[in-house]
């Protein structure tokens, strides 16, 4: 990790993926079993929300110090330091619904704030990666599926956004009397945000097709770990989408919602079956074009040495 920086950008998911686990907890309301369910989940947010703080600051500043980047390096998998943020400040809102008053008080003015961090470095994070795309050429073909993951981050905030307004409106009236009109204002700018954000994932999933469509007509796009920013992306996007149809009542953003429900389980279903052939052959494993840099590294190294080997002797002879 030390020599390839660039492996540590996956360490995000380990976050995200407790964040799903939670969210799920919340969605099925596994509390009303046991009510020692929700300090438990209380408490693993709690860890999910240091790991998603560590992977955004120190692995940036580790990243930063140990290796020159350019504009041209720039992918998506680079958001995925940053995406935990807003997976944690979201899933905070869906636990902050069974905590007691004072309790989901101050989770939500933790989310508030995660969220206040993730979506600035989201952003400028998405700037790089626009002028990327539009200053250079797309990203390589092995590593093409990855211009689906901006879409992840963008939809995310949108959903933590409007959870934690719905939240909100909620919360500050009994906890702070004072604030309660201050809940309604949160709620409207939760909404304003989802539909902005809406519209940019939008943006997004149409750039990520013609990406992937246009490399594929050059060479045949490979199997790796990176298909699976497909099933983050798309179940995303999805929530987001089924949360501006639930608060604004379109039956049209709910229709969508579905096809995206059936999406997903086809790409969880052909995703699962490949990462299992894949892991029985071995081909799996590894890291989208950091092997094929590695390798061009050690063909001009060696290129290198030979020719100061020939020039060498060609001085001495």
């Amino acid at each position: 990790m030390r020599r390839n920086p660039r492996r540590m950008l996956h360490y995000g998911a380990i976050p995200m993926a407790l964040g799903t686990v939670l969210t799920g907890i919340s969605a099925y309301q596994i509390y009303e079993m046991n009510h020692a369910v929700v300090y438990i989940t209380w408490s693993i947010w709690w860890i999910s929300v240091v790991l998603a703080a560590a992977a955004s600051v120190l692995l940036i500043c580790l990243i930063v110090s140990r290796e020159t980047r350019s504009i041209e390096s720039v992918t998506g998998a680079w958001l995925l330091l940053v995406a935990p943020l807003a997976v944690c400040a979201s899933t905070g809102a869906s636990i902050a619904a069974y905590l007691p008053t004072d309790l989901a008080y101050m989770t939500l003015i933790v989310s508030y704030a995660l969220l206040g961090a993730g979506a600035p470095l989201t952003c400028c994070i998405l700037v790089l990666y626009v002028a990327r795309i539009t200053t250079f050429k797309l990203p390589p073909h092995d590593a093409i599926v990855t211009s689906f993951i901006p879409l992840g981050p963008a939809g995310q905030i949108g959903v933590a956004a409007l959870s934690l307004g719905r939240m909100a409106d909620t919360v500050l009236l009994d906890s702070t009397p004072q604030l309660d009109t201050l809940g309604p204002t949160m709620l409207g700018a939760g909404v304003l945000i989802a539909l902005m954000a809406w519209g940019f994932c939008v943006f997004l999933l149409t750039h990520a097709v013609f990406s992937v469509v246009y490399q594929r007509r050059s060479a045949v796009i490979p199997f790796n770990i990176s298909w699976w920013s497909l099933t983050f992306s798309v179940g995303v996007f999805g929530s987001l989408t089924a949360e501006l149809g639930e608060v604004l009542d379109m039956r049209y953003l709910q229709v969508n919602y579905m096809v995206m429900v059936v999406l997903l389980l086809v790409l969880w279903m052909f995703n699962m079956v490949r990462t299992i052939v894949g892991a029985w052959t071995g081909s799996i494993f590894g890291i989208p074009s950091l092997a094929n840099k590695e390798d061009a590294t050690k063909e001009s190294t060696s290129s290198a040495v030979t020719i100061c080997d020939s020039r060498l002797a060609d001085r001495y002879v």
